[in-house]
């Protein structure tokens, strides 16, 4: 995958999880959503060669869930302890926030798709 075809990639995604923070997040577990939201962004960022499904069958299903797969397998492979200044509910929130990154994903690579094949 080529350099500008993987910056594309990446600004469309940040601008998915963007859309979906919580701009006024009031409480702990809010502000613990918009964390995990950002922790995905830049899990997506930093691994993205990685996620890349070119030895994959043709099957665009195949690809699509093979990403998701991936993409889920590194977010759930993520551990965060309690810091002194996290609350339970920001840590839940956190957590919170990785699962909706993963539909966000699923919407993401669904759409952006396409520009795998081009």
């Amino acid at each position: 995958m080529d350099t500008q075809k993987m910056k594309d990639l990446i600004r469309k995604f940040n601008v998915c999880i963007e859309r979906n923070k919580d701009h006024q997040a009031y409480s702990d577990f809010k502000e613990g959503v918009n964390k995990g939201l950002d922790i995905a962004k830049y899990t997506f960022e930093d691994n993205l060669e990685k996620l890349s499904l070119s030895d994959l069958d043709d099957d665009p299903d195949e690809k699509i869930r093979g990403l998701e797969n991936n993409f889920n397998q590194l977010l759930d492979g993520i551990t965060l302890s309690k810091k002194p200044n996290f609350s339970e509910q920001r840590l839940d929130g956190v957590y919170t926030g990785f699962e909706k990154s993963k539909r966000i994903f699923k919407e993401f690579i669904t759409e952006s798709f396409p520009l795998e094949n081009t």
